[in-house]
């Protein structure tokens, strides 16, 4: 994303091998054929994005897409969406021009600080003032798109900052560094600019893109002048680099998603955290575009007196607002690495003047055709690749009924719990929606309550936005209400409460404290807003309520509320922290709480270790085990510290507690199964190749991101188990005599769990597919009433060629393997086929994606009625009701 062709700042790769194919001074080139054009395509692609450097231009143009769906931005006489939606010719160029003078094959990189000077706030003050001076209210339409360009050129400017932590800290690709790259910023910079493009073009229908591309070039020599006092930069070079920009914009289109697989060995967090992370993540980036577009509507308005404009644009305030200007002082540093790389000829340009611009555009059909030609490829080559085209009667495509909102980028179903909420005797369904947003008003948050009766979940299609049998809203700017939810009986009043997590809480402010917010119940199951009690956190970026658990923490029965914050510092940076306040008759008195006075609380051991990412309880012999999971623990303690670069990240770790002690009773590495202090972790007999070596976890494994429990029949007796996930762990797939390395294919690991509280490992469960995250998303229930519980494995990434992206795009399954025949040892690796792992072989039923890149598991309930077991799966990405808002599917399975 963001820094095209650059790595501006800190990293300057420059990805261009040769400059401008043209001559300058053509006034027009008119048309040309479409196979030269494409060709031309297809070369400017090759050319300036080898998949070592760094071109982003998708991200910015998502940015901006998404940024108008929510806006409402009426100052005066200009109603600014409705201006932007006109003008989308203007208004998507602007989102990618700053980079637009970075790389060498504009003019070999000699007007690189122009494109520096682009991205900060004195470039938008004197663009303000240049408009406000020559193009007075009403505007005529040359101006509005001039307008539309600045507003795509602030979107862009925000975006940057956040992403490459200009000024802040922990910011995308800050973190990134930390968690993939051993701490290199340049290497996490170099493959997150483009990887972020070629994730945004894998996962997102860029079907709305502009065929047409306007750029201001009258205006942009004015405006550069006024900043420099001179002229810097000339008609030509303008339209020269930015057509290259064109250009590349639509290769990108063509073809860089076939780079998925590359770019997702490289980086799991890029894959995992683009749009959701809460600092730089794709959303944040929406909301930080949002905010400046206000500020920027206001100056136009009203001048700039009333504003205060530090040069870092992520910190503008105006009318009386504070602005933070602490952190205002940006620290610039280029890496400049100019290469020079020959010319390419002969490809012709389809460009159009107008007064004060010029009109970029490219054939209608290009995009089409290509699509059309890479389906039928699909098609033809699935039939080599997959054995059989009928459907095993394993398979189950079909919902019972699904559920969906109309609001896009909501994130259906990213939380969810079942209890008895109304007190009929019938457990109903809370589900979370973090990204619900209004116009005007971003990533609220929602939460949806579905009541079930004697036949379970209502077995039609709902519209949750208008029937859903209740809801509550949130209230802060961004704070992403419903993340996290848990239903227990906070006040012991006897009725059941509400706790719901909205972590990006003090986003305004860039704090990221995060809220959790109870509310407590009624007889009837009514729930009232404003929350009863609302508890908050201190720490900067404590993002308080990303997860949360009822639990029983003080040994009273009673479940009490638990809250896992992973990106909190705990003392360090993103350490995480795990709290909990114990429920009873005094907590109906309180209002306000504090998480620094929990009645418990533990932290991770090592920065970005995310302690708390996941929780989870279970009774063991009448005491609660608590376990927390922390996927990026790394065993710094063993590492010389000068040499960081060789250590293995992301391993993971899960330890258990029994509260009230705050000393972990064992714990369960990434880096091992095996422990000296645990010798009966491994049985010799259910792994006899087994040494102490040969069940190590690879790095990136990120064992502990999943966790559950429940009992399973193992060799005729009822076991207690625990199961772990490490979704982005590798694996070994074998067909016939060949072997290749399944990269983060996933991978769950079922324990014993004894009195004496020391786990031992029964059986493994890997997935068949790179990428797919097989067990990142996972659940022990009983569905057949058997007294015994189905493990539930979600592969929400998995894609069904074997070519990992080449062909298609993301169709998540989910595997169901039945709790009285669960075997010891490496189940999947026991296959009747010649093609290993072979986790559908193994399961009872395997819940087939009814939507293509939805996301499929992103995760699951179990909800049980009198009659049935019902089963709902979350398709976090679905555009079933909107664009990329996230579906529940429920499924009622029979016991046969």
């Amino acid at each position: 994303m963001s820094v095209t062709c650059s790595g501006r700042r800190w990293l300057w790769a420059s990805c261009g091998r040769g400059e401008l194919p043209v001559s300058p001074g053509a006034r027009s080139s008119g048309s040309m054929s479409p196979g030269r054009l494409w060709s031309g395509l297809l070369a400017v692609l090759a050319l300036l994005c080898p998949t070592a450097s760094s071109c982003g231009l998708s991200t910015h143009v998502e940015i901006g897409h998404r940024a108008l769906e929510f806006l409402r931005l009426h100052e005066g006489h200009v109603d600014y969406r409705k201006l932007l939606l006109e003008h989308q010719d203007a208004y998507q160029a602007g989102t990618v021009f700053p980079d637009s003078f970075y790389p060498s094959f504009c003019k070999g990189g000699k007007y690189h600080d122009v494109s520096e000077s682009t991205h900060w706030t004195p470039f938008l003050n004197a663009s303000v003032h240049y408009i406000r001076e020559n193009y007075p209210l009403p505007w005529e339409k040359d101006t509005e798109k001039l307008v539309a360009f600045l507003f795509g050129i602030t979107s862009h400017m925000v975006a940057d900052v956040s992403w490459h932590s200009l000024g802040i800290e922990q910011g995308f690709l800050r973190t990134m560094s930390a968690m993939d790259f051993h701490g290199s910023y340049p290497e996490a910079h170099s493959a997150g600019d483009f990887g972020g493009d070629v994730l945004s073009q894998f996962e997102f229908n860029y079907n709305y893109l502009a065929r047409r591309w306007y750029v201001p070039i009258k205006d942009l020599l004015g405006i550069y002048e006024k900043l420099y006092g001179r002229e810097v930069i000339t008609k030509n070079v303008i339209i020269d680099c930015t057509y290259l920009q064109f250009l590349e914009m639509y290769g990108e289109v063509l073809a860089v998603s076939k780079l998925y697989s590359t770019y997702s060995t490289k980086s799991p967090f890029l894959v995992e955290q683009f749009q959701e992370y809460f600092l730089g993540g794709l959303d944040d980036m929406v909301f930080w575009s949002t905010n400046i577009y206000r500020l920027t509507s206001f100056m136009l308005e009203n001048g700039t007196s009333a504003c205060d404009l530090p040069e870092n644009p992520l910190f503008i305030a105006c009318g009386g607002q504070q602005n933070h200007s602490h952190a205002a002082k940006v620290q610039k540093i280029d890496f400049h690495r100019n290469v020079t790389a020959p010319r390419t000829k002969g490809l012709g340009r389809n460009i159009n003047y107008t007064e004060r611009g010029v009109v970029f555009s490219v054939d209608t059909w290009t995009p089409d055709s290509m699509s059309f030609m890479y389906q039928a490829l699909e098609r033809n080559l699935r039939t080599v690749f997959m054995a059989s085209s009928q459907e095993p009667l394993k398979h189950i495509s079909s919902p019972l009924a699904s559920y969906f909102t109309s609001v896009p980028y909501a994130r259906l179903g990213w939380a969810m719990a079942s209890a008895d909420l109304n007190q009929d005797g019938y457990r109903d369904l809370v589900v979370g929606v973090p990204g619900y947003s209004r116009p005007g008003h971003f990533q609220l948050g929602r939460v949806y309550l579905v009541y079930g009766n004697d036949l379970g979940l209502p077995p039609t299609d709902l519209d949750l936005d208008t029937e859903a049998s209740g809801s509550l809203e949130g209230f802060q700017p961004s704070g992403r209400f419903g993340s996290a939810v848990a239903v227990l009986d906070f006040n012991q009043d006897g009725v059941p409460d509400l706790a719901v997590g909205a972590p990006s809480v003090g986003s305004e402010q860039l704090t990221y404290k995060g809220a959790v917010y109870v509310y407590f119940g009624s007889k009837k199951g009514r729930l009232n807003s404003p929350p009863n009690i609302t508890i908050s956190c201190q720490d900067t970026y404590c993002n308080l309520g990303w997860t949360l658990l009822a639990a029983d923490v003080n040994g009273d029965s009673e479940p009490d509320l638990v809250i896992g914050s992973p990106f909190a510092p705990g003392g360090g940076r993103q350490k995480g922290i795990v709290a909990a306040f114990y429920s009873g008759p005094c907590q109906s008195n309180q209002e306000q709480l504090n998480v620094e006075a929990a009645d418990w609380m533990v932290s991770g051991e090592e920065d970005f270790a995310w302690f708390g990412y996941a929780l989870h309880s279970v009774r063991v012999d009448s005491r609660t085990l608590l376990l927390v999971g922390s996927p990026t623990w790394r065993n710094v303690s063993r590492l010389d510290h000068a040499s960081h670069s060789h250590d293995k990240q992301s391993l993971g770790r899960v330890y258990g507690y029994l509260p009230p002690d705050r000393q972990s009773r064992f714990i369960i590495s990434g880096d091992k199964v095996w422990r000296p202090s645990l010798p009966r972790t491994v049985d010799t007999a259910v792994f006899p190749d087994y040494t102490a070596d040969s069940l190590c976890f690879q790095a990136m494994g990120k064992l502990g991101t999943s966790l559950s429990s429940g009992h399973v029949m193992v060799n005729g007796n009822r076991t207690q188990v625990l199961l772990v996930g490490a979704p982005t762990h590798d694996d070994v797939s074998k067909m016939a005599f060949l072997t290749m390395t399944l990269h983060q294919g996933g991978a769950t690991r079922v324990y014993a769990l004894t009195l004496d509280m020391q786990p031992s490992l029964l059986s493994t469960y890997s997935g068949d597919r790179r990428f797919s995250r097989f067990g990142g998303v996972l659940h022990l229930s009983d569905l057949d009433n058997d007294g015994l519980d189905e493990i539930i494995l979600a592969a929400p990434l998995r894609i069904t060629d074997v070519t990992s992206g080449l062909l298609g795009g993301e169709d998540g399954r989910v595997y169901i393997y039945n709790g009285k025949q669960t075997t010891l040892g490496d189940v999947t690796g026991k296959c009747k086929s010649w093609i290993t792992p072979c986790p559908e072989e193994k399961a009872q039923y395997v819940l087939i994606s009814p939507e293509a890149s939805s996301r499929f598991g992103s995760s699951l309930m179990a909800v049980r009625s009198k009659e049935k077991n019902q089963l709902v799966i979350a398709a976090g990405r679905s555009s079933l009701g909107a664009r990329l808002a996230g579906a529940l599917h429920v499924y009622s399975l029979s016991s046969d």
